[in-house]
């Protein structure tokens, strides 16, 4: 018997050994070219998987580390589902306090899960809103305009010669965030951009999750005294042309309340879709009493 996480009872909750990820590539269906999922199962990016079967998988919870959960497969998996809100509580949460302080569910596409969320959490209450999805058009971005950066910033690519000079180790924290603690499988699979000011580092754009052609970007101008300066976009900007030159496909994906970043989206060649649910709470909310 596979003894379970509470001592003595058989466990339907079995975390995937690194290595053994694609067991649940049959259950992707919708989210084949999806790079933050694939980038855990191809393991360029920190994540764990949680199964119900080790060797023959038909429902897979997965964690994208410091981006999101996912729930995929077998929808009415009763035994798994009731043990998966207590297993977060115990397990997942203590692992993931502190450098990761909530847990962002996504479901998309299946909107069969969306029934079965209540069924699952019956002992928290988990929050919910809504996250935006883009498609990226090359002909959309090639009819863009490029803007001249403002004076005394400039946008830089993420080299090993910039990590080096950023004495604040912003760029280097960032990169390790998505990439583990190895910068190497960064530069070697993904690619980024940085605006300099002077001898301080203002924002980063770089690919946060990498499989194959898929790369999914991840921005932030660190200060918010430099926003709105058009800083973001010459960042995206300088991205997406290198994803060009690679021919890859930028991918891009925000929560509704991010305003500015649907908008930077749409400056850069991205059509946004239809708004689809994601369900969070803080990791210290999420206590079985």
């Amino acid at each position: 018997m596979i003894l379970n996480w509470k001592k003595g009872v058989e466990k339907m909750i079995n975390t995937l050994e690194h290595g053994s990820f694609k067991k649940i590539k049959p259950l992707l269906l919708g989210l084949e070219n999806h790079p933050v999922i694939n980038g855990v199962i191809d393991e360029n990016n920190p994540g764990e998987i949680f199964v119900d079967n080790l060797i023959h998988p038909e429902t897979a919870f997965i964690w994208a580390k410091n981006e999101m959960f996912y729930l995929c497969g077998k929808v009415d998996n009763q035994e798994f589902n009731s043990e998966l809100e207590e297993y977060i509580a115990s397990v997942i949460r203590v692992e993931a306090l502190p450098e990761e302080d909530t847990l962002n569910l996504e479901i998309h596409p299946n909107h069969e899960w969306d029934r079965s969320i209540e069924s699952i959490f019956t002992r928290v209450a988990l929050l919910k809103g809504e996250r935006v999805p883009f498609r990226f058009h090359k002909d959309w971005f090639n009819r863009t305009h490029t803007k001249e950066v403002p004076e005394g910033y400039e946008v830089k690519p993420i080299s090993r010669e910039l990590v080096a000079w950023d004495a604040g180790h912003i760029i280097k924290n960032e990169i390790m965030k998505f990439w583990g603690e190895s910068l190497e499988s960064f530069f070697h699979k993904g690619l980024g951009y940085a605006v300099v000011h002077g001898q301080n580092v203002i924002g980063t754009c770089l690919s946060v999750f990498v499989s194959k052609n898929d790369y999914e970007i991840g921005i932030n101008t660190y200060d918010p005294c430099h926003r709105g300066k058009g800083l973001a976009t010459a960042m995206a900007r300088a991205f997406i042309e290198e994803c060009l030159r690679r021919d890859v496909t930028p991918h891009w994906t925000t929560e509704s309340f991010r305003k500015d970043s649907i908008v930077i989206a749409k400056k850069v060649g991205f059509e946004q879709l239809d708004n689809y649910p994601v369900y969070y709470l803080p990791f210290e909310e999420f206590v079985i009493k």
